[in-house]
Formats: C-alpha cells, structure tokens, sequence
C-alpha cells in the first residue's frame, strides 16, 4: 500500500529562517511525488513535483530513496508563504489525475 506521512501538524517560523516541511512515503515502486500549496481564500495549486527538480517561489523539494522522504525547503521564509502544505504520492500520472480532487490525508501550515 502507498501512503505518505506529514509529522508536524503545524510548524511556526519567524519571517526570514528557514523552513523545512517534512514528508515521508511508504510506496514500494517509483513513486511520484508532489507538493501543493492552498493560500489563504484561494483552491489549491500545484507547488513541486519531483520529476520536475524545479524551484518554485523558492521551494526546493529532494527525492530521498533511501529515506524514502520529500521534504519542501525554503532557505528564507517569508509572509506570503505563510499557508497549508499537501504532501501528495501517486504510482502513476493517470491515477493521479483521478485522485487528485480527494481530500489531503495531512495538512501543513506555515505561520508567520
């Protein structure tokens, strides 16, 4: 079974420190893996996805196999990142897509 796993439930960071979100995922094949973000008054949005390696307002998240982590890294914190987090795992793209509109199983919050 495939699972991820969000430790903190909430995690305060003074504005300008930095910030590291935690994610760990029990999936025993390639996973995908994805961070969203849900600003306040907004829907959620994509943030990272791993296979991208990309830095997305200054988010960085590592596929760590050996760990078997994803945690999302911020060098500085800033107000406006202050939001809920969604870890996300998906074996495949197409099941993804159909499971993207399901509730998050844990939420993150960065508040400032």
């Amino acid at each position: 079974a495939q699972s991820v796993t969000q430790p903190e439930k909430l995690l305060s960071v003074f504005k300008g420190a930095p910030v590291e979100l935690k994610c760990n995922y029990s999936y025993s094949g390639s996973p995908d893996l994805f961070w969203y973000v849900q600003y306040p008054k907004q829907r959620l949005q994509l943030l990272l996805r791993h296979i991208s390696r990309e830095s997305i307002k200054g988010f960085t998240a590592d596929l760590n196999k050996s760990e078997t982590s994803f945690h999302l890294k911020k060098l500085f914190a800033q107000e406006e990142d202050s939001a809920m987090y969604y870890c996300a795992l998906s074996g495949t793209v197409a099941g993804f897509a159909r499971k993207q509109n399901t509730n998050p199983l844990v939420t993150r919050n960065i508040s400032l």
